[in-house]
């Protein structure tokens, strides 16, 4: 499988490092996917509107939970931590991410004060910043090895495509013994 160009060196590298096996390939490009889908996206919407809005310490708490939440997709090739668990102290987002990855990343996630604190009202400093972000997450989600990328699932028919990739993992990765990608919440009948 030919990963797509990463956009950046560092991305590169990570795409370098075989997945240590079929397990751990099945967490990286399945679940590493609903976190992108479900979590990172989310994220960044959250970011766009407080850049917008001005709020500089919105835009940079935001920007230190996507950076943080992308990473531990990433280190979810090598050795990763599979549950995500949202403000869980024993959840370590840095696990499998080389350091110059993580210290970049937080390093963007921290340029944000001084771009919305200090933009003087202009947008291009801000949108510069939520482009580099973005590019973040594009090289994130080119690591997943998929040959398109991945929809937006709050738009109509992103929904039906983000279940459809749920579909086509959930029995691979039950066969295999590896927990659902969707939320149990989301699967069970409430009748």
């Amino acid at each position: 499988m030919t990963l797509p160009a990463p956009a950046t060196a560092a991305a590169g590298r990570l795409a370098d490092a075989p997945p240590a096996d079929l397990r751990r390939l099945l967490v990286f490009r399945a679940h590493g996917a609903a976190r992108l889908l479900l979590g990172c996206r989310a994220r960044l919407e959250d970011i766009e509107g407080a850049v917008g809005a001005g709020q500089a310490e919105v835009a940079v708490l935001m920007a230190y939970e996507l950076v943080q939440l992308s990473l531990s997709v990433r280190g979810l090739r090598t050795e990763g931590e599979l549950t995500y668990g949202r403000d869980e102290a024993g959840f370590d987002p840095f696990a499998g991410v080389p350091a110059e990855e993580a210290e970049a990343g937080l390093a963007l996630a921290a340029e944000g004060w001084s771009v919305v604190t200090e933009s003087g009202g202009t947008e291009a400093p801000g949108e510069e910043w939520l482009e580099r972000l973005r590019a973040h997450l594009r090289d994130t989600e080119a690591l997943l090895g998929y040959p398109e990328p991945l929809p937006d699932v709050r738009s109509g028919s992103g929904l039906m495509k983000g279940f459809k990739l749920a579909r086509t993992w959930e029995p691979l990765l039950r066969r295999v013994g590896l927990p659902d990608l969707l939320p149990d919440a989301w699967t069970r009948r409430a009748d």
